[in-house]
């Protein structure tokens, strides 16, 4: 027998969906435009959070591409 898919909750919306049957353990956004923007937005803020990322486009190669 072939189980339910599964459902929840968009954490941007709120709406209930369901999700991707390879993602299903991680996603939690629907994939709806601005809830996807919001997924988008907020991997991007945790990433720029880690003390490693912080300072990794400031090298002198970077700098350098930039001027050019």
């Amino acid at each position: 027998m072939k189980t339910p898919p599964k459902t929840t909750k968009c954490l941007h919306c709120g709406k209930i969906f369901t999700p991707d049957c390879r993602n299903r353990a991680r996603q939690k956004y629907c994939f709806q435009p601005e809830c996807q923007r919001q997924s988008k937005r907020g991997s991007q803020q945790r990433w720029l959070e880690k003390p490693e990322n912080r300072d990794y486009f400031r090298d002198a190669k970077n700098v350098e591409r930039v001027r050019q």
